[in-house]
């Protein structure tokens, strides 16, 4: 089933009171690497809000994960914790 505009327009909403554009962001495998997010898609085959964002160190290289995956836990080391966390 398709979502309509206005419902893709409400999940990108949606994930912008969870992930803030233009804000820094660090991997929990390396936090002396950050990452800006740049924007929100919605994935064509799978209709999932995905996260835009770009490494802040190289060659600056862009990325899209989904949201869920952005927005996921992890467990590293015996601790819980956020696979990406906002540094500013």
């Amino acid at each position: 089933m398709h979502l309509t505009q206005e419902d893709l327009r409400r999940e990108i909403e949606q994930a912008q009171s969870l992930v803030e554009k233009g804000a820094r962001y660090v991997h929990f495998k390396d936090p002396s690497k950050e990452y800006v997010v740049t924007g929100f898609a919605v994935r064509e085959d799978t209709q999932e809000v995905s996260v835009i964002y770009e490494a802040q160190y190289g060659e600056r290289i862009p990325f899209i994960r989904t949201l869920a995956s952005f927005t996921s836990t992890v467990e590293h080391e015996g601790v819980t914790m956020l696979r990406f966390r906002k540094v500013s």
